[in-house]
């Protein structure tokens, strides 16, 4: 479209534009001519006389220099000032206008500039100038921080994803793979120096507070007009630029764990539900100011500065300035001024300060409360009362006709039912603590269910005439190293359900996963049928278990901070060597298995060329007993000459596994 054809259309819509919202003089405010961006203002301000002179708008116009020199005296020229400029220019008369209270519309020349992302201006020059000529209707608030003008945002600290560099990964939505180039960047330059972060212990005076808060923060964002960003997004729907109150994220992890979901957190909330991830604090109010003995970082609109003390005040609706559409309809002052406080996560206790106060331990660490809550809970659990025995009974007796049976449906119930997870858990806390009078119940309470559980079994298999070793009994015969990192992991999960009440709804997983009941039930059958290859198999099965959740219990509670390291390690001397003991043969077990595993990868569907002709092994099961490999199989051949054709096949089967085998095989023969 050329300029006349601008000039008609302007002139066609002129009675429509003639609104009250209209100005009817302005100042135009421009940068003195410099550089390559001249023929850019040069063109624009043509453009701003021509729509003055078509709208009837009276027009003067001044230097920035001059506004700057004698700005009451601009004001009474002319109480709206337009400005074409870039950024830099802007801000210089925006703190001006704030002064005199004039109206402003801003027009920015170049590349998308900081100020048509804050204010949401058009990028279109005609609507850009629509804008910027109308009256406004309503002020915006002026966030200064130590005096400054924040236009966007302030960032203390550390606040990944949430300044100005997590900018892109909101305004990247339509790209995938560019939103998650940049994820992948933020993320990984975060975590290089996870552990070097250190928590800056500050004071928080609120408005309305006449004491201050201590607390410990890694980062503080606040927020003004940049609300089209990750912190924005957390934060919700309640930000407004009119209501009279700044808003501020506190970034205050507790461990490098809830840093870590943090981060997460940051990357995937699209919108908030009203929660803030663990780590992150939330206020609003009037007046904040942040105190520390040492000197702070931050960033105003990305550039940095440093102080002991940083003032943040809110200057109510004091900036008469037209923005765009996304300002429309924000919430004005609060007439009862109230503070918005959402300080739940925000470490303020003295205990909890005096754990992050030098680095972030790796879990967060519990504190006096904690103990005294999750000991009553142990206490509860070691307790033997009508229920624990009913359990224990039903539990094994479920168990042991789900072995019988082969059925892995009816085992797995057994699992759930079983009530020997908490008092190991409970030896656990004991033995990490040496608290004797928590040990001695748990013991007990243990021993009880261990004797119930194989009685029960064993009177079963007395009373049912069937013997038969089906694949779930024989499958806890012989464990391994395997069997033992299971129940390691068991262990872990049971701590930090019993130490996370919020994950306790987990214990049945994690009881199914360890599986104490069975081995227990496997050791009743093999009493019953008084067959030691059983008892001594699934006795071994349940050691493992049974030290595996105590040492890992232990451990767990120890990291999560229910005792020092200096003087639980003594602690942990007994479970860990028990669990060296059950090693040892759980190792020689696994080196067998293997030693199977290659054998069988070497025979299977395996062909060997005999004096006799071809022989081909199939159905192949191999065990590993007293050293000797025995081989079972289906051979096909041709013809078969009996034993030498056996000596033969040994023979070779021998040299495919690299070591001496029994073999029993079942001759088909194919016509």
């Amino acid at each position: 479209m050329s300029d006349k054809q601008r000039e008609a259309a302007g002139a066609s819509s002129a009675p429509e534009s003639t609104s009250p919202a209209q100005v009817e003089a302005a100042l135009l405010v421009t940068a003195a001519p410099e550089g390559e961006g001249d023929s850019a203002i040069a063109e624009v301000c043509a453009r701003a006389r021509r729509f003055a002179e078509q709208h009837g708008i009276r027009l003067q116009e001044v230097s920035v220099e001059a506004l700057l020199d004698d700005g009451a005296g601009c004001r009474d020229r002319a109480a709206h000032w337009v400005v074409i400029g870039d950024d830099t220019v802007m801000l210089k008369v925006i703190d001006a206008a704030e002064a005199h209270e004039a109206g402003l519309g801003l027009i920015p020349v170049g590349r998308p500039t900081r100020c048509q992302s804050f204010y949401d201006l058009p990028t279109d020059r005609d609507e850009a100038l629509a804008l910027a000529f109308r009256m406004p209707e309503s002020g915006l608030d002026v966030l200064r921080c130590n005096g400054e003008l924040v236009q966007g945002q302030a960032a203390v600290g550390d606040v990944p994803f949430l300044d100005r560099r997590g900018h892109a990964v909101v305004h990247a939505q339509d790209r995938l793979w560019r939103r998650w180039a940049i994820v992948a960047q933020l993320f990984w330059t975060a975590l290089r120096r996870i552990f070097q972060i250190t928590p800056s212990p500050v004071r928080l005076h609120l408005s309305r507070e006449d004491n201050p808060r201590r607390c410990a923060v890694t980062g503080i964002v606040l927020l003004e007009n940049d609300v089209e960003n990750v912190a924005g997004r957390l934060v919700g729907e309640g930000l407004s630029a009119r209501d009279g109150r700044l808003t501020a994220l506190l970034v205050a992890p507790t461990s490098i764990v809830r840093y870590l979901g943090f981060l997460l957190a940051t990357v995937f909330t699209r919108k908030s539900n009203g929660r803030l991830p663990g780590a992150l604090s939330y206020l609003k109010t009037q007046h904040l100011v942040i105190e520390s003995d040492r000197e702070l970082e931050y960033r105003i609109d990305g550039t940095r500065r440093r102080a002991k003390r940083i003032e943040v005040t809110v200057h109510p609706q004091g900036l008469r300035l037209n923005a765009g559409p996304r300002f429309d309809g924000m919430d004005g002052p609060d007439e009862e001024g109230k503070d918005t406080l959402k300080l739940g996560n925000l470490p303020e206790n003295e205990a909890r300060l005096a754990l992050i106060r030098h680095r972030l331990p790796l879990f967060t660490h519990a504190l006096e409360d904690d103990f005294k809550d999750l000991f009553l809970l142990l206490k509860d659990s070691a307790r033997i009362g009508p229920d624990y025995f009913t359990l224990s009974i039903l539990s094994a007796l479920i168990g042991t006709l789900g072995l019988l049976l082969d059925s892995a449906a009816v085992i797995i119930g057994a699992m759930v039912l079983a009530p020997l997870m908490a008092p190991i858990i409970c030896v656990s806390m004991a033995a990490l603590r040496r608290d004797v009078h928590l040990l001695k119940p748990a013991l007990v309470a243990i021993g009880a269910g261990v004797g119930l559980s194989m009685a029960v079994a064993a009177l079963i298999a007395i009373l049912i005439p069937m013997r038969m070793v089906n694949p779930e009994i024989e499958a806890r015969l012989e464990p391994s190293l395997l069997d033992l990192a299971v129940a390691v992991f068991s262990g872990v999960a049971g701590a930090y359900a019993y130490a996370r009440e919020s994950v306790m709804k987990s214990l049945p997983g994690v009881a199914i996963a360890v599986a104490l009941v069975p081995p227990l039930a496997v050791i009743g059958i093999g009493i019953g049928w008084w067959d030691t290859r059983i008892m001594m198999g699934a006795s071994l099965l349940f050691a493992t278990n049974l030290v595996g959740i105590a040492l890992a219990g232990a451990v767990t509670f120890m990291v999560l901070g229910y005792g020092p390291v200096r003087s639980s390690k003594h602690g942990l001397i007994y479970p860990a060597l028990a669990v060296v003991v059950v090693a040892i043969p759980l190792a020689l077990s696994f080196m067998r298995m293997h030693v199977v595993w290659q054998a069988e990868n070497s025979l299977r569907d395996q062909a060997f060329v005999l004096p006799s002709g071809p022989v081909r092994l199939e159905a192949t099961q191999v065990r590993f007993i007293n050293g000797t490999l025995h081989v079972r199989a289906d051979v096909y051949a041709d013809q078969w000459d009996g034993p030498e054709t056996l000596r033969d096949l040994r023979g070779h089967v021998a040299e495919a596994v690299g070591r001496p085998v029994h073999l029993d095989v079942t001759p088909r023969f194919r016509y």
